[in-house]
């Protein structure tokens, strides 16, 4: 019955909602997106994205969505906060992590199920949308903290998962700021800001190495500037 409420209604409802939310984005940003076609090269992608500003989500779930269905992963607290509930839940989102106030039994047993619905959703064909470092920037540079090992369990249970990298340009308060002219017809000196999305493949991430080694590989690769050919 849910299967059939998703496909019909809740098929719409994405729709409207992501039509709304790109139509924002197109008055306020000038987006640039290279990459998108690796997408609808590979089934049930993994996507591992920087993570810079508040937007992040919406934003790329609104502009790769006439690519790709992307189910956006978010912290366990945010999917259940009573005010972002709903819009989480339209939107498809899988809530990760689980309260430090769970007993350790109960804390490992949610991992587990979260872990199958990613790989559900990625043998659906459909994307996963995950940002490795979990919080946004306080800093330049992403930071993947010791205890994160969402992206590492999934590529350890299943290694040949495509991964592709995502990185945002001229989004983030440390990153560099440009305006086009949009709005100037009305006296404004700064238009849209212009913000590039780049997806490129991403390999040599060796998913047996330790999780220590491993999270300074994949911040590493966050980090490689946009232009970098990998």
């Amino acid at each position: 019955m849910l299967r059939l409420i998703d496909a019909t209604f809740g098929k719409w409802v994405r729709h409207t909602l992501f039509i709304l939310i790109r139509s924002y984005y197109a008055l306020f940003y000038n987006v640039s997106c290279s990459g998108k076609h690796l997408l609808q090269t590979d089934n049930g992608t993994l996507i591992l994205a920087t993570h810079v500003s508040r937007h992040d989500g919406p934003l790329i779930s609104a502009i790769l969505y006439s690519t790709k269905r992307i189910r956006p992963t978010v912290h366990y607290n945010e999917y259940y906060h009573w005010m972002q509930w709903l819009p989480m839940w339209i939107g498809s989102a899988i809530p990760m992590s689980s309260p430090k106030s769970w007993p350790d039994e109960r804390r490992a047993a949610r991992k587990q199920h979260t872990l199958g619905v990613i790989h559900r959703v990625l043998d659906n064909g459909n994307c996963v949308l995950l940002f490795p470092a979990g919080l946004t920037r306080r800093q330049p540079q992403e930071i993947i903290a010791p205890g994160l090992s969402g992206v590492h369990d999934i590529l350890r249970s299943e290694p040949d998962t495509p991964v592709v990298l995502l990185r945002l340009d001229g989004l983030g308060q440390f990153q560099r700021a440009t305006y086009d002219l949009f709005w100037s017809f009305l006296g404004r000196t700064k238009g849209r800001r212009h913000v590039g999305v780049a997806l490129t493949p991403l390999e040599g991430l060796d998913p047996n190495l330790p999780l220590p080694a491993f999270n300074a590989r994949l911040e590493e690769l966050l980090n490689t500037p946009i232009t970098h050919d990998l």
